[in-house]
């Protein structure tokens, strides 16, 4: 292993993309833990085409090692009951094809971080092996490039299958595992091939063009990258990112009438799937009517700035009880209700349930004992990675929430808000009350980890100032949370919004702000499910309403048969669940969709009431004195910070103004202050690496490190030797000092070989010392700093310039 910084430097950016790959997948239940495989394949694919390069053996051979080994090792992992004697069979890879299959699928379709299934692991060992046995070869052979590169690449590959938030730290250390990476082979460079080094002792050779496996390698990118642009470049969407699971939205992607549905909600319009296919059948017993029954997948909690999903898939299993965690379970009455599901297309990890499960029985065994709960919300996953399959049979008790209207109606203080007091005073009919203490004993003010439920970004490109502007002008005045819940679903349903699913892939508006506050955006206020309930969501944010974005399906379509109904890849649909500090989560759909599926919780409080009332929802400004001070917005001056708002910086109401808070200032400072760092500290960096080598050299006795150091001093100083100068020459034109380093190393050229002794190095380090404490006195400290940061002795020697002063 001869060059040092070049192994450290690839090991490094490979240990940097196993970390993104553990946010991949989840821990291994049984067997080995996949990290282990993982890392094995990749100290094997070293180890052995090392050894196998150390001993010359031919590089045909070195790939054929490889192959036999990974071959016994991918069958002794994917199908360990079908080997013989260690060796694969005709069963094995029957059963790994088998195992390929159903990981590709698991890729594709699977909700990160997925379950490390035999066959994703396969595919990750050998992945790992193959970047191994590249470093290996790229750094014996002297090719650093094809070695350093791949892990690289794999790194933002990972980052890119990875759907949380990209954190500054870990952008940090990619940025310095990229310079490292250049570093290393500035550092460890010993020829004038841009992608090869000469080992030590050795000289250069004089070759000028670049290494036939980096020529290679330019090609194949070139024309790769030429081909895919060509190929891709009207599948690629506006934001320039391909979705790495599948190309649907909501709708997910299909083969056939098999369906799967991205749990990430996007205010991008992606792809919908409107068509017929049976997702699954469910026969439903109990309280509520099958037409009413909504059967949801997951909630997602989590926003960054462009979509919800949810990051916290931590799973329990169905023993541990109570299934939802208390302080978010519904605090009201609820219907039980009993599903028999039996799934046709749809192919996912999570598994359709009426909201609340309480109970799984008549489950397969083959699949029982994969079944988790999420604690968040009660959702169920398969967490064998493989995901629902068509036949797949299981029923499901669960707890319809009833929300109270009684409960709703009224004030923290017990007492009717003001726009059902607006009804009774209009004399019309309004909710029965009830007690202070009941109400009191129901109220729970915010959620447990309220901040998951309420976080917004910071960052002024997002607009929240904006779109919070726009959310207070829609509840202006009201009192309660369930007020502004009901103006906000009844806006988006008010005709200022159009649902359609009929747009292009990828053309819709950037963001949420550009959505529902751009006109010359595209596809202003227009788009299906996704964009409402995302929009919503956001909007009751920055109300101080902590929400949630739920996946899932809308009542079926009955079969005909009693209590039966068929749930298509049409129904798929996302709605919003706000929190009711007097109920839990209350669902509410923003989307004006008009095939009838989807009742709205402004329609139910109407049809509990007899009235619309929609229209008692808009409350005028009070009449005060000038005299009394008030604010003409007291709710949203009590309840809300004014500074969310404006930027706290003295902007106006309309969110034209604003500014930077100092922590806006410091995170984005923060990156630019590094990467300047990087540029300023790089160059003395590779001189600081090349004088301890130098010097480590020089006390293992060789005499040209010290030569070389004070010449490469000398050169950064623009005092370089001239070609045709003897060193004894040098010497005395540059200072008294270096004459005895000069004669030694003269000594060393053109004597006889062995001529040099330890007196003679013990000579040249005092010498050298010496003539460094000359140089101070000899340049000013302007000229030192300057030498400090001239790159050219740092630069391979083809890239410098021929100034007529290069020493040999």
């Amino acid at each position: 292993m001869v060059y040092r910084y070049n192994w450290l430097a690839g090991l490094g950016s490979l240990l940097f993309a196993f970390y993104g790959l553990t946010r991949l997948l989840r821990f291994t239940v049984e067997g080995p833990p996949w990290q282990f495989v993982v890392l094995a394949g990749l100290a094997l694919g070293v180890s052995i085409t090392w050894t196998a390069l150390s001993y010359r053996i031919n590089l045909w051979l070195v790939g054929g090692l490889n192959l036999i080994a990974m071959v016994v090792a991918v069958g002794r992992i994917a199908a360990p009951d079908t080997t013989t004697a260690l060796l694969p069979t005709t069963a094995t890879f029957a059963e790994l094809n088998f195992q390929l299959e159903r990981a590709f699928d698991t890729i594709r379709n699977g909700s990160v971080p997925v379950v490390p299934r035999s066959g994703i692991v396969v595919i990750l060992m050998v992945l790992f092996w193959v970047v191994g046995g590249l470093l290996a070869w790229g750094l014996t052979t002297g090719h650093p490039y094809v070695a350093l590169l791949p892990p690289l690449v794999l790194s933002l590959q990972f980052a890119t299958m990875d759907r949380q938030s990209t954190g500054w730290l870990r952008v940090a250390v990619f940025i310095v595992l990229v310079g490292g990476t250049i570093l290393a082979v500035t550092t460890d460079e010993r020829d004038q091939t841009a992608g090869g080094m000469a080992r030590r002792g050795e000289w250069p050779s004089t070759r000028s063009r670049l290494a036939p496996a980096t020529t290679a390698l330019l090609a194949v990118t070139l024309v790769a990258a030429a081909s895919m642009v060509t190929v891709l470049q009207n599948r690629v969407p506006q934001s320039g990112v391909l979705d790495w699971r599948h190309s649907g939205g909501l709708g997910g992607g299909y083969t056939g009438s098999s369906g799967s549905f991205s749990p990430f909600i996007t205010i991008q319009q992606r792809l919908v799937n409107n068509s017929d296919d049976p997702m699954f059948l469910a026969r439903i017993t109990g309280d509520v009517s099958a037409g009413q029954v909504y059967f949801r997948l997951l909630t997602m909690e989590t926003y960054n700035g462009g979509q919800f999903f949810a990051d916290d898939v931590r799973v329990d299993s169905l023993e541990e009880r109570p299934w939802e965690v208390t302080d978010l379970a519904f605090a009201g009455d609820s219907k039980t209700v009993t599903t028999e599901i039996v799934i046709d297309g749809l192919r996912m990890d999570w598994l359709p349930a009426a909201y609340t499960p309480i109970d799984v029985f008549n489950a397969e065994r083959s699949f029982e004992r994969y079944l988790r709960v999420r604690a968040l919300d009660g959702s169920l996953l398969l967490d064998d990675g493989n995901g629902s399959f068509r036949g797949m049979r299981y029923s499901v008790e669960s707890a319809i929430p009833q929300p109270d209207l009684n409960v709703l109606a009224l004030t923290p203080e017990g007492v009717l808000s003001a726009s059902f007091a607006k009804a009774l005073d209009e004399g019309e009919e309004v909710p029965e009350t009830v007690s202070l203490d009941v109400l009191t004993q129901l109220t729970r003010d915010r959620p447990p980890d309220a901040e998951r439920y309420l976080d917004l970004p910071t960052e002024p490109e997002a607009r929240i100032d904006d779109i919070g502007v726009l959310a207070v002008k829609q509840t202006k005045n009201l009192e309660t949370d369930f007020e502004r819940a009901l103006a906000l679903e009844a806006w988006f349903h008010s005709g200022a919004f159009t649902y359609t699913t009929d747009i292009e892939p990828g053309q819709g508006a950037t963001d949420t702000a550009d959505w529902l506050l751009d006109s010359d955006s595209n596809n202003y206020r227009k788009g299906y499910c996704e964009n409402f309930a995302l929009a919503m969501a956001v909007m009751a944010r920055t109300l101080d309403i902590p929400s949630r974005v739920v996946l899932g399906f809308t009542p079926g379509e009955r079969t005909g048969q009693e209590s039966e109904v068929v749930v298509r890849a049409r129904n798929s649909h996302a709605w919003v669940e706000l929190w009711m500090p007097a109920q839990g989560w209350v669902r509410f759909d923003p989307t004006p969709r008009s095939l009838g599926d989807t009742p709205q919780t402004f329609e139910t409080v109407a049809n509990e009431l007899g009235y619309s009332f929609t229209a008692f929802l808009e409350i005028p400004d009070p009449v005060v004195s000038p005299f009394e001070g008030r604010s003409p917005l007291p709710i949203f001056a009590e309840d809300f910070e004014f500074e969310r708002f404006v930027g706290g910086s003295g902007g106006e109401l309309d969110g034209t103004g604003g500014g930077f808070s100092r922590l806006e200032w410091l995170r984005m400072a923060l990156p630019v202050l590094f990467g300047l760092a990087i540029v300023v500290g790089a160059i003395p960096a590779v001189k600081w690496i090349g004088r301890r080598r130098r010097m480590r050299r020089l006390r293992e006795g060789d005499v040209t490190a010290a030569w070389e150091e004070i010449v490469t001093r000398l050169t950064d100083l623009k005092e370089s030797p001239i070609p045709t100068m003897t060193p004894d020459e040098y010497a005395a034109e540059i200072d008294v000092a270096m004459a005895p380093l000069a004669t030694i190393y003269g000594r060393m050229l053109y004597g006889p070989p062995d001529s040099i002794e330890d007196h003679h190095v013990a000579t040249a380090t005092t010498a050298l010392a010496i003539t460094k404490d000359r140089l101070v006195t000899r340049h000013s400290p302007g000229q030192r700093l300057a030498a400090l940061y001239r790159p050219g002795t740092i630069l391979p020697r083809w890239m410098r310039r021929h100034n007529g002063r290069e020493s040999r």
